[in-house]
């Protein structure tokens, strides 16, 4: 069963690939690094400044007027990255006139207009002179060096002579203010009314200019409307005084032409008390006419701002605007719910009941209020969502202020009832006294809306005079001395860090992708077969090399010794005379271990003889060479019957050590394999021989190995690490088990002791021996 992997494991995998780690981390870090020294310098540029979180009041209706209920810091933080702004900050500065190269300081005063042609225009220098061409080479205009150009559609100064010509580039605004909106931020400084704004540009003097440009807009823009609100406020009530003016001033000459002509000049109590009452009424009516129309003026002109973006809120405006919201059967409802209430209230205060029921009136009517504008915000924002901050300010306004006029329309129902109820009354009184009372009531009801109106116009004087708004520069910008961007240092650890990531990442798909076994506990883990030996690789191929032999005091030849005494420790309980040694492909190290492993045994005192029964690659002659003395037959013969048996056998120059080639290669080498006469051939040498090593096929592809299996003691399978496949691997194991073969182990070859997970193995063999 295969266990989870350990940290080891991790590091190992990762030690393994360290070459790939390494390039890695060097490429990406040095491509981080000259990349980051290739981008333009970015400077930022930073302005605090307080925000204006004044709201401007109604001079009327202040009673039923209620605050909104939204953030305000963070509603001002979007009108200052709004594209209103941007867009202003855009044509103030020029931002859609792109200078090529470092030459921008060399102008000033840049404005171009909406409709200017764009494209690319140069800048030809002629000592003092300098002309405008177009992209197609025609001459726009010429200017001085220090004199303001202006063709019309482009205006700049140039003020020094910059030696060479300039290209420039006229970009479309919204494209520019695009950019600009990417460049800047703005956000609140911690528990405080001031804004960090900050710009940024590859000219460090320009992003100064920006920085301070939008503040500066921004509160303009704030007072402004504030101002704006004031301001229309104040006309409107001058325009009321002058009608209402007149009016008194002909109510007054009417009551007294009919006091001359009729002789009356007092009215009784009850007509008095009727004619105050009804003054009164008419006069709370008036007011509220003049609150009606000042706020129908107002959504007027807060409709007529949406016009001018007509293809952004066009929709908007229609779906705000108030026939839209009369005709909502839920408006209506409403509507008539406030009139009763308006009624109610109204009787009361000419009955002069407690206050504690007037009181009750009064929350209902707030009540029915709140419900009106929540109704009327679902209706006026029906449509799409527009994000634009300063649009949805109007909005807003748009709808308290519909929420206000439907109110007032209520009250002034209410109020006509009501006077219609006194005029009936004062109908039931003399002619005479009808007459002068209706007089009387007209003068006295003109006097007071015009003594009020007077009053709110100073009111009006008063607020439009206190705008100056709370917004202002606390510190403004100045031209960064450093860049901001590109962050080298920053960058290049973040290219160390991303290499790192790529080769670690890349080491283990690697390991992930390669199927080939690396080491022992892979093998063991895989085959559930114990691993008998692990055979440090041969770096030196020129030749054929015998390591027990020529080095025998290297790892290699102590590896084969090893091997050698786990398979006496595997043969303890049952004898093995005869070992078959296969592997699942050619070039796996099968005959070489064939070789050592007799050779060590031979060495050790035990008579070993080495068969070489593959017939298909015959490798046993090559390694023993200098023994044969002439080409000889072998193995084949002897199966064949055209050789005997103890002359196929050699000595080699080894004590105890034995050797049969394979001879004339023949034609059906699994039949004869497995013929009889092999058979008979093994037990006849088990007779004389401690041990007989057999050099087999590959068990994978032919069936050579696994007909020799059948009469041999046991099965030594060698594997080549990062050669062999662990699914070539299994696939062996349950083939030669599905034919009763016993395998008694695995070499696995070809390890490299520089790795990690062999390095400490061979430690201490490798000290002692030097």
């Amino acid at each position: 069963m295969k266990s989870e992997p350990t940290l080891q494991d991790y590091l190992s995998v990762v030690i393994e690939h360290r070459r790939l780690v390494i390039i890695c981390v060097i490429v990406a870090t040095v491509v981080a690094l000259v990349t980051s020294l290739r981008l333009p310098k970015v400077y930022e540029a930073k302005v605090r400044f307080k925000l204006d979180l004044s709201e401007a009041k109604p001079v009327f209706f202040s009673e039923i007027y209620t605050p909104t209920s939204v953030d305000p810091v963070e509603s001002e933080l979007e009108i200052i990255r709004s594209r209103t702004l941007a867009r202003t900050v855009v044509k103030k500065l020029g931002l859609n006139f792109r200078v090529q190269g470092n030459y921008r300081n060399f102008l000033d005063s840049i404005s171009v207009t909406d409709n200017a042609p764009l494209g690319r225009y140069s800048l030809k220098i002629n000592d003092d002179q300098f002309s405008l061409a177009a992209k197609d080479g025609n001459i726009i205009g010429e200017g001085t060096v220090g004199t303001m150009f202006d063709i019309g559609f482009l205006t700049f100064l140039l003020k020094e002579n910059p030696k060479e010509n300039i290209e420039i580039v006229l970009m479309d605004i919204e494209r520019s203010v695009e950019e600009l909106q990417d460049k800047i931020s703005a956000n609140q400084i911690k528990n405080t009314a001031l804004v960090l704004l900050k710009a940024k540009s590859t000219d460090a003097r320009l992003a100064a200019n920006i920085s301070n440009t939008l503040a500066e807009e921004y509160i303009n823009y704030s007072l402004a409307t504030l101002r704006e609100s004031a301001r229309g406020s104040k006309e409107f009530i001058q325009s009321q005084i002058e009608i209402f003016g007149e009016e008194l001033n002909k109510a007054e000459e009417k009551l007294r032409q009919y006091k001359e002509q009729s002789g009356i000049f007092l009215l009784d109590e009850s007509a008095k008390e009727i004619i105050s009452s009804l003054a009164q009424f008419e006069t709370d009516r008036e007011k509220s006419l003049v609150e009606l129309h000042e706020v129908e003026s107002t959504i007027e002109n807060l409709e007529t701002e949406l016009s001018k973006d007509e293809a952004t809120y066009g929709a908007y405006k229609r779906m705000a605007s108030f026939p839209t919201i009369s005709t909502s059967p839920i408006i209506i409802s409403l509507r008539e719910r406030l009139k009763d209430l308006e009624l109610q209230k109204q009787e009361l205060i000419q009955s002069g009941k407690k206050s504690r029921e007037l009181m009750d009136i009064e929350n209902k009517i707030q009540s029915a209020e709140e419900e009106l504008k929540t109704a009327t915000k679902q209706i006026a924002l029906a449509g799409p969502s527009v994000k634009d901050p300063i649009f949805q300010a109007i909005i807003s306004k748009i709808i308290n202020n519909e929420t206000q006029m439907i109110a007032l329309q209520s009250r002034i129902e209410a109020l006509n009832q009501i006077i219609a109820r006194q005029n009936h009354r004062l109908k039931q009184l003399p002619e005479a006294e009808v007459n002068l009372a209706q007089l009387e009531r007209q003068r006295l009801a003109n006097e007071e809306i015009y003594t009020m109106l007077l009053s709110k116009l100073e009111e009006a004087k008063i607020a439009e005079a206190m705008q100056i708004g709370e917004a202002r520069i606390i510190d403004f910008a100045t031209v960064p001395d450093y860049p901001v961007e590109p962050k080298t240092r920053q960058n290049t650890v973040l290219g160390f860090l991303l290499g790192l990531m790529i080769g670690v990442g890349g080491a283990f798909l690697i390991e992930y992708l390669d199927t080939t076994l690396k080491d022992s506990k892979e093998l063991e883990q895989l085959t559930g077969s114990s691993v008998l030996a692990t055979i440090p690789l041969v770096k030196n191929k020129k030749r054929a090399q015998i390591p027990t032999i020529d080095e025998p005091h290297s790892q290699i030849a102590e590896a084969y010794r090893i091997l050698r005494t786990n398979l006496a420790f595997s043969a303890a309980a049952q004898p093995i005379k005869s070992l078959l040694i296969t592997s699942t492909s050619p070039q796996e190290g099968k005959s070489t271990t064939c070789i050592n492993l007799g050779i060590t045994l031979a060495l050790q005192g035990h008579k070993t003889i080495l068969l070489d029964c593959d017939f298909r690659r015959p490798m046993l002659h090559r390694y023993f060479s200098q023994d044969i003395e002439v080409n000889r037959h072998g193995l084949s013969d002897v199966l064949i019957d055209r050789l005997k048996l103890n002359d196929a056998i050699m000595k080699s120059s080894i004590d105890n050590l034995f050797f049969i080639i394979t001879g004339t290669i023949p034609s059906n080498p699994s039949e004869l394999l497995g013929s009889q006469k092999m058979e008979v051939v093994l037990n006849t040498l088990k007779d004389d021989y401690e041990f007989i090593i057999i050099d087999a096929p590959p068990a994978l592809g032919v069936a050579d190995a696994r007909v020799l299996g059948r009469i041999c003691d046991a099965i030594l399978v060698v594997v080549m690490a990062k050669k062999t496949t662990r699914d070539a691997t299994v696939e062996l194991k349950d083939a030669l088990e599905r034919s009763g073969e016993k395998i008694v182990g695995f070499v696995l070859n070809g390890i490299d002791t520089a790795s990690y997970y062999y390095r400490h193995h061979y430690y201490y063999y490798h000290h002692s021996v030097a």
